[in-house]
């Protein structure tokens, strides 16, 4: 593996797991018994860690004896390879990548259960002046949870052939050879992925780095993925050889960790009166993802980084019903993206188990979908948003940031054109892009979209020409802007009419239409036709929200 040596130590570049695992590694038979099971230094983690600890796992037939952490992938892979244990454990990214070296060794590997989306503890931080529109060189963890993020971002971003990335063995600042550490160090990295704790060291808490305690003079928190919620997805996989021939213990274990999730849930709900349990918990999770017994309080903290998904979820990703952020996208993305950056010589046929969800749902409280309707309801959530208050702000912001909106916070922009006079949009003529608005929205679905509607100032200033009193000129603009927001309206109609149609639950408090009117034209005086029409048009404007206070919370409203 080639590596390139900075400050003493040495960035590795990207090449395939098959070529980076050992040279002694070898394909042998599981062994025989109850195995012992990988973990990561993950908060989802801590819900296996209950199964195990209050006697789900053993009850349930999960066939497990005892848990081991283990975050260097390679490591995994390897101990998977030998049989020292059938399952693996990573993201959805982290599980392509190692599906590589099985690959090499005449094998496949079936992912058969989801834990958590990442809905906060992992961001990003960029230098001053840089972004996704402009950063050059990124830092990441090889074989880590951000190689996933990083490269969706990019791509979302049309960028991703353009990045150098340049990657560090270890995750955690002061550990090894790690991000956080190398961006401080090496001026010429534009930004870095890293667990979202070690982003706010580098961005001063979140704001502005100031170059003491940690810090990196003006850097900045670009997101999180309190925002890009729907990118880092955490799951168990297992070798298709065991699948295929302990296929009903697979499916015990599938059903344990269902369990031992929705116990969690009741814990953590319960936990004023059931103190001594989960402090016990807490400590236990401390010590076996943390190395430090005492350290209960970050273990608890870990719990805020994730959305378990439990069996509504797994039903929704694995059959792809109700939403665009399934296990079939994510496969294609990120076999896609990790082509592009040397981690993958060619696609690769990860599976899943394709579980009979009936028998699965058994025994379950909280699990909501009817799986044997013959057209099985989607998952829906409570609205993120309050719809008023995110209007609220958006407008005054408009009002006072008009030269910086466009830019500050903006995640990505898709536009979409109609003619003039024209306020209602097809469903026919629009599919295409309400397609790609609904994908870059539901990925980022911690993100609210706004929809700016504009128009074109021809009769504003034709007016204003021919000597039109202030108040003409005034009534004019204000018509101008009024339609614009009906125009926004519409589009935001026709988008949720169109997710309906697909089956997509989709959450319309992410929505806030804004009528911009003749504010902001594309062309200020377009010289040919297909220019003034380019000033008919909704700008789906996904913008991240992390440092505004918009979550819906009804007791501030009280």
């Amino acid at each position: 593996m080639l590596s390139v040596s900075v400050f003493g130590q040495s960035y590795k570049t990207a090449v395939p797991m098959s070529q980076r695992i050992s040279a002694s590694a070898s394909l042998q038979p599981v062994k025989s018994g109850n195995h012992s099971l990988p973990v990561i230094a993950w908060g989802g983690d801590i819900a296996t860690i209950y199964g195990d600890m209050s006697g789900i796992f053993k009850n349930g037939g999960a066939n497990i004896s005892t848990l081991f952490r283990e975050d260097v992938l390679t490591k995994q892979v390897e101990k998977c390879l030998s049989g020292e244990t059938p399952y693996l454990r990573g993201t959805m990214g982290m599980i392509n990548a190692a599906a590589d070296a099985f690959r090499a060794k005449g094998m496949e590997l079936v992912v058969f259960y989801g834990l958590t989306w990442s809905t906060g503890g992992d961001g990003a931080a960029f230098r001053a002046g840089k972004s996704l529109k402009n950063a050059k060189t990124v830092i990441a963890q090889l074989d880590g949870p951000h190689m996933d993020y990083a490269a969706n971002m990019f791509a979302n971003a049309g960028r991703l052939e353009q990045i150098q990335f340049k990657l560090v063995t270890d995750l955690l600042a002061g550990v090894g050879f790690n991000g956080p550490d190398q961006f401080v160090k090496d001026v010429t990295m534009d930004a870095v992925f890293a667990i979202t704790p070690d982003i706010l060291t580098l961005t001063s808490n979140g704001t502005v780095g100031t170059g003491s305690e940690g810090s990196v003079k003006g850097a900045t928190m670009a997101f999180t993925t309190k925002t890009a919620s729907r990118i880092i997805f955490d799951v168990y996989a297992v070798r298709k050889d065991y699948f295929d021939t302990h296929k009903e213990e697979v499916f015990a274990f599938a059903s344990a960790l269902m369990k031992s999730q929705e116990a969690l849930q009741d814990l953590i709900k319960n936990k004023s009166s059931r103190q001594s349990e989960f402090k016990q918990l807490m400590t236990k999770a401390a010590d076996l993802l943390l190395a430090d017994p005492n350290a209960t309080p970050t273990a608890e903290a870990m719990l805020g980084d994730c959305t378990f998904i439990g069996f509504d979820g797994n039903y929704s990703f694995f059959t792809g019903k109700g939403t665009t952020r399934n296990f079939k996208t994510l496969n294609s993305e990120i076999q896609s993206s990790f082509s592009k950056m040397n981690l993958l010589d060619e696609p690769i046929n990860v599976l899943q188990a394709n579980w009979d969800y009936a028998e699965l749902k058994s025994g379950l409280k909280y699990a909501t979908i009817d799986v044997t309707s013959a057209a099985p309801a989607v998952v829906t959530t409570a609205p993120k948003f309050d719809a008023n208050k995110v209007a609220k702000v958006v407008e005054s912001k408009i009002a006072a940031e008009s030269d910086t909106w466009d830019e500050e916070g903006t995640l990505y922009t898709f536009e979409i054109y109609f003619q003039p006079n024209q306020d209602v949009f097809d469903i026919a003529n629009y599919s295409a892009d309400f397609k790609e608005i609904l994908r870059l929205a539901q990925t980022n679905s911690g993100a609210i979209v706004v929809l700016e509607g504009y128009s074109d100032p021809g009769a504003y200033l034709k007016a204003q020409k021919a000597g039109s009193t202030i108040q003409e000129l005034t009534q004019i603009k204000q018509a101008a802007k009024n339609l614009s927001a009906q125009r926004s309206n519409n589009a935001k109609k026709a988008f949720m009419t169109y997710c309906k149609q697909k089956g997509i639950a989709f959450d319309e408090s992410q929505l806030t239409p804004v009528g911009r009117g003749i504010d902001a034209p594309k062309y200020v005086a377009p010289k040919t036709k297909e220019q003034w029409l380019q000033n008919f048009r909704v700008a789906f404007r996904l913008k991240q929200v992390e440092a505004e206070n918009l979550d819906f919370d009804p007791t501030i409203y009280k």
